[in-house]
């Protein structure tokens, strides 16, 4: 009876009247509305469901409905392989402007939101390290990092790159019935990843010189495949923009297991192999809540087409995820071989830090992708993929330049004397720096993650990786750690080269402004030249009240680009200057 009710539901949606445009914008929070008649206007498909722009996006619609783009495509064409030619961007009537223009402000505004909570994350572990590098000491804290680093080369296996195919394949119109399967394989290509690892740890450990296969690793493999399901569940969450079922277990996930993993090293026992049993813990209460807000379905033979589909897309990432671990971590395995356990460490408490802007980059990729996916519009995308970087470079002018101002202050609070935090400066800004080059990549990359070229997204992180390791063999021995930091700058320099020449093949992007670039170089130079200012008594005091305004210009630019009414009239100027090509 349920299964008739639901067939007989969804009949009548299917051949329910098309609603009007009034009635849709009325509505709120319903998927787009298209005009069935060829006279009254149509959106463009610029958004997601609910994401609350309806309103704008009425008072941007054009006249005309648009003729299929080259995403829409592309998007069909690519599971094929096949490419659809295009010319460049740029090429439409200004109406397009209104489009990119309301896309800009979701993209800032009601995006920004899903970005936050992924940074709390990030923040929340990088609060905890001040508490563990204490109650754990060096060597304790050295193999925290040393097994994390092994768990994230499992997620990166074991989820195989199926969350961007599940935003890819998102339907809502039949209850994202795909995206619900590819979760089921997820949860398959999951347990085999920890049934492998598992049965061959005694062997991988001692390659990479981990020594005994013991608790602390098995607790970081069931860890590891747990986060893998989490995060193809946190897709779809993302993709049905369900905020509060995301937020709860991203919730979960981060503060309650960085919570519950202090209270046993604090009560039960100081040791490595306590906080990864608390970090694992609270994950089967994520996976446990996130399962129950996605429902995944059963897999069926005549869905074998759909997974060979998202096994062909999503398998080309894996080696791009499993290289781009490598591309961030490998420096810590060059220095544990080249200087010791007790510099791994100190790379390791500052590099969380160090790399904020990068992280929060990246997170903000994986929370943008759903829409990007869903925007059919040639131009419509390429503007918004050309000014979104543009708006991305200008908001880490004054976000680079605070972290290079503030970052002995905090380092004299995060690290104990031990790990002599005044050496660390010159490290923490040459790794944030790597935030300018990654922008640049992350939109190059969406070029090809839409158009379903994803075997290249592969070959650029491999040879930027490969680059990374060969860098770190030669520079580490020569300077220390500070030959690991200048490894990884020079390594995004290179991903952003390779992805940039790849993405322009399928799709020219407008380059950034000279002054824009400008502005960029100049800002790295500024933040290196502030690690060598003293930081002691009025030098202080005025690096915090610098800092302070730094980040009150990153406020009101990000005000800007979110508000309806264009930019502050305090950084029009600013913005003219850096528009200019």
């Amino acid at each position: 009876m349920a299964k008739q009710a639901r067939r007989a539901k969804r009949e009548r949606r299917e051949t329910a009247p098309m609603p009007s445009l009034d009635e849709s914008v009325a509505a709120g929070g319903g998927a787009l509305a298209v005009a069935v008649a060829p006279e009254p206007p149509t959106l463009p498909a610029s958004r997601l469901p609910d994401y609350g722009d309806a309103e704008d996006l009425a008072t941007t619609a054009r006249q005309a409905a648009p003729s299929p783009g080259f995403w829409e495509r592309a998007r069909e064409s690519g599971r094929d392989g096949a490419v659809p030619s295009a010319g460049p961007f740029d090429q439409r009537a200004e109406h397009d402007d209104g489009d990119t223009a309301v896309a800009m402000r979701g993209l800032f505004g009601r995006d920004a939101v899903y970005l936050l909570v992924w940074a709390s994350q990030v923040g929340f572990a990088a609060l905890s390290i001040p508490i563990t590098t204490r109650l754990l000491g060096r060597n304790g804290f050295g193999v925290v990092t040393t097994t994390i680093a092994v768990a994230q080369v499992l997620v990166a296996i074991g989820v195989f790159s199926l969350p961007t195919a599940i935003q890819r394949n998102y339907d809502e119109t039949d209850g994202a019935a795909d995206s619900r399967r590819i979760i089921s394989l997820s949860i398959i290509t999951a347990g085999i990843t920890l049934a492998v690892f598992l049965a061959a740890g005694p062997y991988w450990s001692r390659l990479l010189g981990l020594g005994h296969f013991g608790a602390t690793l098995e607790y970081a493999a069931i860890w590891a495949s747990l986060t893998a399901v989490t995060y193809a569940a946190l897709a779809l969450l993302r993709s049905r923009n369900t905020l509060l079922a995301y937020g709860l277990v991203a919730l979960i996930q981060s503060v309650l297991a960085e919570i519950f993993s202090v209270l046993l090293i604090v009560f039960v026992r100081r040791d490595a192999t306590e906080f990864i049993l608390g970090e694992m813990i609270a994950q089967v209460v994520a996976v446990g809540v996130a399962l129950w807000f996605t429902r995944p379905l059963p897999l069926r033979r005549r869905d074998a087409p759909m997974v060979s589909a998202a096994l062909r897309y999503s398998g080309a990432l894996v080696p791009a995820a499993l290289a781009g671990f490598l591309l961030t971590a490998s420096d810590r395995i060059v220095i544990h071989h080249v200087l010791g356990l007790h510099q791994v460490a100190r790379y390791g408490a500052v590099y969380n830090l160090a790399a904020i802007p990068v992280l929060l980059l990246g997170l903000l990729d994986t929370v943008w992708l759903p829409r990007f996916f869903q925007v059919s519009d040639q131009t419509v995308v390429g503007r918004l993929l050309a000014e979104s970087r543009d708006a991305l470079y200008r908001l880490l002018l004054p976000v680079v330049l605070a972290l290079s101002l503030i970052i002995p202050m905090v380092l004299s609070v995060w690290l104990s004397s031990a790990y002599d935090p005044g050496g660390l400066f010159l490290v923490v800004v040459t790794i944030s720096l790597s935030a300018f080059p990654m922008a640049g990549y992350l939109t190059a990359n969406r070029v090809l993650l839409i158009s379903g070229r994803t075997v290249p997204v592969g070959v650029c992180m491999v040879l930027a990786a490969a680059f990374n390791i060969v860098a770190n063999l030669v520079l580490v021995p020569a300077i220390g750690i500070e030959g690991s930091a200048v490894a990884t700058l020079l390594a995004f320099i290179l991903l952003q080269g390779l992805t940039t020449f790849f993405a322009h093949r399928i799709q020219p992007v407008r380059h950034p402004p000279l002054g824009l670039v400008a502005l960029c170089v100049a800002d790295a130079g500024l933040a290196a030249a502030c690690t060598q200012v003293p930081s002691g008594g009025a030098f202080a005091a005025a690096r915090v009240l610098l800092a302070l305004i730094c980040l009150i210009v990153f406020g009101a630019m990000l005000q800007g680009l979110i508000a309806s009414d264009g930019q502050p009239s305090l950084l029009r100027a600013v913005g003219r200057v850096t528009s200019r090509k």
